[in-house]
């Protein structure tokens, strides 16, 4: 499995609409081929919002990165100051530690 984790600010969009373009957002993300989860995160005392992604495999985590969606996402002009980073999931401690990531077989 490979994890994407993505912040950013906001820049001339308030806490709620960020919201609702999440909300808008959120059914497209779900249709991405290969995505386990995404886990959308917000900390409005700092002012940084993102979400952090689970991908089944290496080239589905590649091909979203690739994608019109999170060219659209990540260009939007609410969103400022962007970072994101990418890792592989160390399965047997993530799954000891009851990480929902997992697959359980």
């Amino acid at each position: 499995m490979h994890a994407f984790v993505v912040s950013y600010s906001l820049r001339d969009a308030t806490p709620s609409e960020h919201s609702e373009l999440c909300e808008q957002l959120a059914p497209a993300v779900a249709s991405v081929g290969g995505l386990a989860s995404a886990t959308w995160l917000t900390n409005p005392a700092t002012g940084r919002y993102g979400a952090f992604f689970v991908f089944e495999t290496r080239p589905d985590f590649d091909r979203f990165v690739a994608s019109e969606l999170f060219a659209t996402i990540s260009s939007h002009g609410s969103i400022h100051d962007l970072k994101a980073a990418d890792f592989s999931i160390s399965d047997r401690p993530t799954a000891v530690t009851r990480g929902s990531v997992v697959q359980r077989t």
